[in-house]
Order: C-alpha cells, then structure tokens, then sequence
C-alpha cells in the first residue's frame, strides 16, 4: 500500500496519464530527467503500487498552489475531485537499506516554473521521508549545468559533497531538519 503524502503532494491517478505524456515530450525536462525508456504513461501510474512494494521508487505529483488552496477549503480542488491538475514531480527512488537511503528527483511543468513550487515540494519530501519514512539520508544528483537545480538544492541547504561521473551529489540528513 503506497504512504499518505504530506500536504500538497498527491500519488499519480489515471487522469494524470496526459500531462505526464506532456512531461515526458518537454525537452526541458527530459533534458534533466529522461523518461523510463519505452514507458506509456498509463501504464507506469498503474505501476505505481508495484514500485513502492518493491522499494524502487515512489512518484508523487506536485500539486499547484491554487488548487492546495480550493483543496484546504473543500472546494473544487478537494480529494473527491478527481483533478488532473500537475505542477510536477517529486520522487524518491533507489532505496537502500542500512543506512536507509533513497535518490530524490524533481521536475516542474512550465507553468508552474519559477514560483517556488520546486522548493516547497523537495523541503516538504524531504523533511517527510527524513522523519516518517524513516530515512537516514536522502541525496540528489544534478548536471552542473542545470543551473536551476544546482541552486535549488544549495537554497534548501543540502551539503554538496562533489561530482562523480559528470554530475553533482547534493545530500541531505535529519541534520538539516534541526
């Protein structure tokens, strides 16, 4: 059974099927996060379960604030809608165990670009998977060039430990958290 996200995070429904198909043909995304080769949309939500289970990964759409807000009053953006509104995507893949570890990954659609949403969504995973989930370390890779990503995570604090094979490692600990 796949976790209860925090707030303003949400799993990934049928009806989100288009705009991850969307995502997956922006070149400014896959540029930085390349899509699962030879993957249909539908049919990797339908997955969704089946890669928790298995501790591979765990996909959760980025709401947009508008409708964060319609959702907290019972409006049209509640739970009982079902809303195909994406922002993007945070995930956490690569789950190890011992110390438990997991690879964070982020996207955002461009509407939504340039407003925070990134931000909020890896503080608000991180500080989840740090403490619910139980993980001792969470940590990013990032191309150097993709200037926005670099300074996403050293804005939210995350130790930038050095390269290897031509990207970045950014790590993240309870240690942030205090």
């Amino acid at each position: 059974m796949l976790p209860t996200p925090p707030e303003g995070l949400r799993h990934w429904r049928a009806d989100d099927a288009p705009a991850l198909a969307a995502a997956w043909r922006d070149p400014s995304i896959t540029a930085w996060n390349p899509p699962p080769a030879g993957a249909d949309p539908a049919a990797w939500i339908a997955g969704a379960e089946d890669r928790w289970a298995r501790r591979l990964a765990l996909d959760l759409v980025i709401v947009p604030p508008d409708e964060r807000a319609d959702r907290r009053a019972g409006g049209a953006g509640s739970h009982e809608r079902a809303d195909p509104a994406v922002a993007g995507e945070v995930g956490l893949a690569s789950f190890t165990d011992g110390p438990a570890r997991a690879e964070l990954g982020v996207w955002v659609a461009a509407p939504h670009r340039g407003a925070g949403v990134a931000t909020r969504a890896v503080a608000t995973v991180a500080t989840w998977a740090l403490t619910e989930l139980g993980l001792d370390q969470l940590w990013a890779r990032t191309d150097p060039a993709n200037l926005a990503a670099e300074a996403l995570f050293a804005r939210l604090g995350w130790d930038r430990l050095g390269e290897r094979v031509g990207k970045a490692i950014w790590s993240a600990t309870p240690a942030l958290l205090r």
